[in-house]
């Protein structure tokens, strides 16, 4: 019986081999040239169905897309749904626990599946990647494995994710956080440290800092700093929406005094030429004036909100937290911080490298 059990596992590893050594000679080319269509002077819809009668895998993906969208916009009544799933069950074992003890000393506490698993379905960041198993399965179906890995595996380009992954993970520890926090500070003392005073000085020195840190980098720690000096506070809700679109369109452009940091300058300024002192000199002043003018815009229609704003009282949500506590970070830690992140923005196009140093960020954040 054993010796039949080893001769199909091997007839089926033989046979597995060859297929997908015949496959590799010949990887079908996904996704298409646009160019291979024909279909340029066709009006929108009919290009579109005509580009579905060609690939039908071009209206699988799309409509997995769209339902990746629509799943988005439903996460936080999924991650509803999870917590109170999570309640109910603590309730049983809370009212079980008093009946009867735990079994082991050093057992852990007992947790709901099904809440843990709705949990991570109404995770925002795991929607899209939850959404690429389907993907896979249309290219079974429509096409076959060897497309799929070839396709995965060669064509998508994962730089970019990679490094906004790590940049923000870097940027989001508490000595960077500190050292902008302190170096903002300084400005907001220009102001009398007020409120408003924060306010500006986090949504004008946070942004511009995306052309040295890149934009991921800067939105971090901009929006981690604006959640403790300003959300915490409740200001009202359209302030509140306000200042959160403020942030985003000012980081959009807070990445174009350097040539190096900005997805968007990176693409076109190997190409024609353009250096930091063309940046700084064509489009860099311009967006620092766009920023400062739209504060400024921004903190005139809402300065009265300011006063609703009571800093001097505890904020709703104050409560003993170990990552925000104010006690002082060593100056040679934050140094060390710094050079990694300095390391990360360096090497921003190899990810062997920027992902090897994060390894070693890692080690040294553990030790």
């Amino acid at each position: 019986m054993l010796r039949r059990v080893k001769f199909w596992l091997a007839m089926g590893w033989l046979l597995c081999t060859l297929t997908l050594c015949s496959a590799a000679e010949d990887v079908p080319q996904f996704p298409p040239q646009l160019e291979s269509y024909g279909d340029t002077p066709l009006p929108l819809m009919a290009k579109l169905r005509h580009r579905v009668a060609a690939e039908p895998l071009n209206l699988a993906a799309t409509i997995i897309f769209g339902l990746a969208i629509i799943h988005t916009f439903l996460a936080s009544k999924i991650m509803h749904v999870a917590h109170r799933w999570r309640d109910e069950h603590r309730a049983k074992v809370q009212q079980r626990d008093e009946i009867a003890t735990k079994p082991y000393k050093d057992a852990v506490d007992e947790v709901s599946f099904k809440a843990e698993a709705a949990h991570f379905f109404g995770e925002v960041e795991a929607i899209f990647g939850i959404w690429v198993v389907p993907l896979l399965f249309a290219f079974l179906i429509l096409k076959d494995w060897n497309t799929a890995q070839h396709y995965i595996g060669h064509k998508v380009r994962y730089t970019e994710p990679l490094f906004v992954v790590v940049i923000m993970t870097i940027a989001a520890t508490r000595p960077i956080l500190m050292a902008a926090q302190q170096a903002m500070q300084l400005v907001a003392r220009i102001g009398g440290g007020t409120p408003a005073a924060s306010w500006l000085a986090i949504l004008t020195i946070g942004p511009l800092l995306g052309s040295f840190i890149t934009e991921p980098g800067a939105m971090t720690i901009s929006a981690l700093l604006l959640a403790r000096s300003f959300y915490e506070f409740q200001p009202p809700r359209m302030f509140a929406y306000a200042t959160l679109g403020l942030l985003f369109v000012n980081i959009s452009i807070g990445g174009t005094l350097t040539h190096f940091a900005a997805p968007p300058v990176l693409m076109v300024a190997g190409t024609w030429g353009w250096g930091t002192t063309h940046m700084l000199g064509v489009f860099g002043w311009k967006a620092a004036t766009a920023v400062v003018a739209s504060n400024l815009l921004y903190y005139a229609w809402f300065r009265k909100q300011f006063a609703a704003l009571k800093p001097d009282e505890p904020p709703v949500t104050a409560e003993e937290r170990w990552e925000e506590r104010t006690d002082p970070v060593p100056a040679w830690i934050t140094m060390i911080h710094s050079l990694f992140l300095g390391w990360t923005v360096f090497t921003a196009h190899h990810p062997a490298l920027f992902v090897g140093g994060f390894l070693f960020f890692l080690a040294f954040a553990s030790a």
